[in-house]
């Protein structure tokens, strides 16, 4: 019994020493993917924060035409790219 005692238990201490060194570089990745998961979203809300208070500064988009005073002669109208279907033939037609 005492034979078979010496003969486990160094290959059970290096089993749990194994063991317990995955789990820790386990537990270590998770805990980098954590506080990347966190700088990025304390970064994204600096960022919102960043660019309100530019909105705010330079309303630029409001007043976007009266520093183009020469758009108005470019201008033309819209047109779609097929022409109108007529309507009044149209008719869902069985196929037997």
């Amino acid at each position: 019994m005492k034979n078979k005692m010496q003969f486990i238990l160094p290959k059970l201490l290096g089993l749990t020493v194994v063991a317990g060194i995955a789990v820790f570089v386990l537990g270590m990745i998770f805990k980098i993917l954590l506080a990347g998961l966190v700088l990025a979203g304390v970064g994204t809300l600096v960022a919102k924060m960043i660019g309100k208070k530019q909105r705010r500064m330079l309303p630029y988009e409001n007043y976007r035409e009266d520093f183009i005073p020469s758009k108005r002669r470019y201008e033309r109208p819209v047109n779609a790219g097929f022409p109108q279907m007529k309507t009044e033939n149209l008719a869902i037609i069985p196929i037997n």
